[in-house]
């Protein structure tokens, strides 16, 4: 079946947020936990996923209700896309992360930079104000490019050659971002990079696999300094999924969770001798001082399969370092692999559905 994403209406993507949300529930209550506190944490980010994407769509249309009524031209210009930014963004996590851990990781820099977006645009006045209203035309319009680009990329992606060399020839993480760091001429560690350099590094693998080139300009008049972070978490994601595509682990755990056939816990004690024993392909993750291992792919962005509290937390934090040997002070107890809605599966019906929202 198709992957090309499905564009909704505002009122279907907050029905869309809403049946995942309610369908994330519903799993989440059919896995057994320790407790009902230990449940309650898997829930409460099921429900900040939802709700940041009411926020942010509630925020949009109100900042089109004003500029309307200022009938500035100038500012209803870029409040029009920074709408089509933000409705864009939101529909293409909720179709295309299954994850809502990582989801709301996403969701919350996107909502930063909505909210940062809207604030400057209020307080705008292009009379007086020409050249920063022309900076901020300028972000609004490359962020509504790039949230068309980065969607296209997203249903389109397919592992291809580049995939399979990078696992033939036992290339990890880490060295696929030096490289390409040397190749940019950027010294010195990946974390110590400003964000901009950072999706320059991401921009250049994914372009490298024959993933499509990145359409932004990388200046900070171009993309500021808020809203560079949701194009780093959105790259990087791709890069990642590049990296993990040819992982036999991604096959079986996918069938598996498409199936509904199977809730895999991963303990951290247990993690080792489980991929050991599978004869996967395995990322070491130093946590709290001890060595375990998080499966190569099933972290994948497009699986979106690993739930739990620190799922989105660890993703940021390979995607900001450009290493998969990182800490976790805050701890990574239990992670799981467990079936959660197809978002894009669930868009096609509420676009069927509910046609008049």
């Amino acid at each position: 079946m198709s992957r090309d994403l499905v564009d909704l209406s505002p009122g279907q993507l907050h029905k869309l947020a809403d049946l995942i949300h309610r369908q994330e529930v519903q799993k989440l209550q059919e896995l057994p936990f320790k407790s009902y506190s230990a449940q309650q944490k898997y829930l409460s980010d099921t429900i900040q996923a939802r709700d940041s994407v009411y926020h942010i769509l509630e925020s949009a249309q109100d900042m089109i209700t004003h500029t309307e009524a200022e009938k500035d031209a100038t500012k209803k210009d870029i409040a029009k896309d920074v709408y089509d930014y933000c409705t864009k963004a939101i529909g293409t996590s909720l179709q295309f992360i299954r994850s809502y851990n990582a989801r709301l990781t996403y969701l919350d820099k996107l909502k930063s930079h909505s909210d940062d977006l809207i604030n400057q645009l209020k307080w705008l006045n292009p009379a007086t104000q020409e050249k920063e209203a022309q900076r901020l035309a300028l972000e609004a319009g490359m962020y509504k490019k790039a949230a068309l680009e980065n969607a296209k990329k997203l249903q389109h992606f397919l592992p291809n050659q580049f995939s399979k060399w990078l696992k033939d020839n036992k290339i990890k993480f880490e060295d696929l971002v030096q490289d390409n760091m040397a190749k940019l001429g950027f010294r010195g560690p990946f974390k110590n990079l400003d964000d901009i350099q950072k999706l320059q590094v991401y921009d250049n693998i994914i372009a490298e696999a024959g993933q499509g080139k990145s359409v932004v300009t990388y200046s900070f008049e171009a993309l500021g300094k808020v809203g560079v972070a949701v194009l780093v978490f959105t790259a990087a994601a791709m890069v990642w999924d590049i990296y993990t595509a040819e992982d036999k682990m991604e096959a079986a755990v996918r069938d598996s969770v498409n199936a509904l056939t199977a809730v895999v816990d991963l303990e951290v004690g247990e993690l080792v001798d489980a991929a050991v024993e599978a004869g996967f392909v395995a990322l070491d993750i130093e946590i709290a001082s001890a060595t375990v291992t998080i499966i190569g792919g099933v972290v994948g962005f497009g699986i979106g399969a690993l739930i739990g509290i620190a799922a989105g937390a660890l993703l940021d934090l390979i995607f900001s370092s450009g290493t998969s040997k990182v800490e976790i002070t805050d701890g990574l107890t239990v992670c799981r692999v467990a079936p959660m809605p197809d978002g894009l599966e669930q868009a096609r019906l509420v676009k069927h559905n509910y046609p008049d929202l």
